[in-house]
């Protein structure tokens, strides 16, 4: 049996690839905070769920609506989640993917923070629209 907060970083990812904001919502706490590495555009701190929300259409305008997210796994404590995951996306001039480690602090069952460790920084540029 996984971890519950495992569970509900699943439950988080289902609800991004469905596009149901609603669910999302639910799992995010509303002060959360991103941190985004790089340098594209997108790289930066993200603070607060609304804020999330613009940086997700802000992603999905970047990629022509091609991002794609899956997980290779996800380990859980009472306190933090660490997924193991393949992002990708078609940018102009091809596809292009990036391995990423997210560590994630929970609270309550809630995502509250995230931060990223892509395994290519120039992949993970092209990806978020350098």
């Amino acid at each position: 049996m996984e971890h519950p907060n495992a569970e509900a970083y699943r439950r988080t990812a289902d609800a991004f690839r469905a596009g149901d904001g609603n669910a999302f919502a639910g799992l995010i706490d509303e002060d959360v905070v991103w941190h985004v590495p790089g340098m594209s555009p997108l790289a930066g701190e993200i603070h607060g769920r609304e804020a999330l929300f613009r940086f997700f259409d802000r992603l999905h305008e970047v990629t022509d609506g091609t991002f794609m997210l899956k997980e290779h796994d996800v380990l859980a404590t009472d306190d933090h989640v660490v997924a193991l995951s393949h992002f990708s996306a078609v940018r102009a001039d091809g596809p292009v993917s990036v391995n990423v480690v997210s560590v994630f602090h929970y609270r309550g069952g809630r995502q509250h923070e995230r931060w990223f460790h892509p395994f290519d920084t120039d992949a993970w540029n092209k990806l978020l629209g350098d």
